[in-house]
């Protein structure tokens, strides 16, 4: 397996960059984030990779960050997304887009990409949601478990119920440890508190 290749960019194409390694061309399709980071960065790159293997073609596509590669492998897991259509993703939205997405169920947010309609939109909601809201930190590319309790789930509510939106609570909630028998009210008062202070 090619986990990343690192040289110099030959050319860049609307979503392609060819990258010099020791005298061989590599053909990586890029997302436009990508293109930009190198673009701007110039020389030497590094790009992380993930080869497709298919029979009747072998495409690379490269990410300039491990991150981004993290999400191409969760969106290109989706059955009827692919890797162009995670990579058009991957172009009309950032990571933490993507993530927010999914907390709120938004699938308009994955319709601004090309090649994304409504139907397509919500299969990825409904694949995807379990596997990353409340599992994926969004400073990390592997994500922060959030234990799943009765407790855990009752402050949910609670706060819910106070008014504060489920994004900012799941998000809370990924940055603190939590016991796997926590109590109700330390941990409402520890989350309440990080919320009024806006952490």
């Amino acid at each position: 397996m090619i986990s990343y290749l690192k040289g110099s960019v030959e050319e860049v194409a609307e979503n392609l960059i060819i990258l010099d390694v020791n005298g061989v061309g590599y053909s990586l399709i890029c997302s436009s984030r990508t293109i930009s980071e190198a673009k701007e960065h110039g020389g030497v790159v590094k790009l992380h990779t993930v080869l497709n293997v298919r029979e009747d073609a072998w495409t690379l596509f490269g990410f300039y960050s491990d991150k981004e590669r993290f999400w191409f492998n969760k969106l290109n897991s989706v059955q009827g997304v692919g890797g162009k259509v995670a990579i058009s993703i991957l172009s009309a939205l950032s990571e933490d887009d993507i993530y927010n997405a999914f907390l709120t169920e938004d699938k308009n947010m994955f319709t601004r990409a090309d090649g994304v309609g409504a139907k397509l939109a919500t299969r990825i909601i409904s694949e995807l949601k379990d596997k990353v809201v409340g599992k994926v930190d969004l400073n990390m590319t592997v994500g922060t478990q959030i234990p799943q309790s009765n407790t855990v789930n009752d402050v949910i509510s609670a706060l819910v119920n106070l008014g504060y939106q489920k994004p900012d609570i799941l998000r809370t909630i990924s940055t603190i440890e939590i016991d796997n028998d926590p109590q109700f009210d330390t941990l409402l008062r520890r989350i309440l508190g990080k919320l009024s202070a806006g952490v």
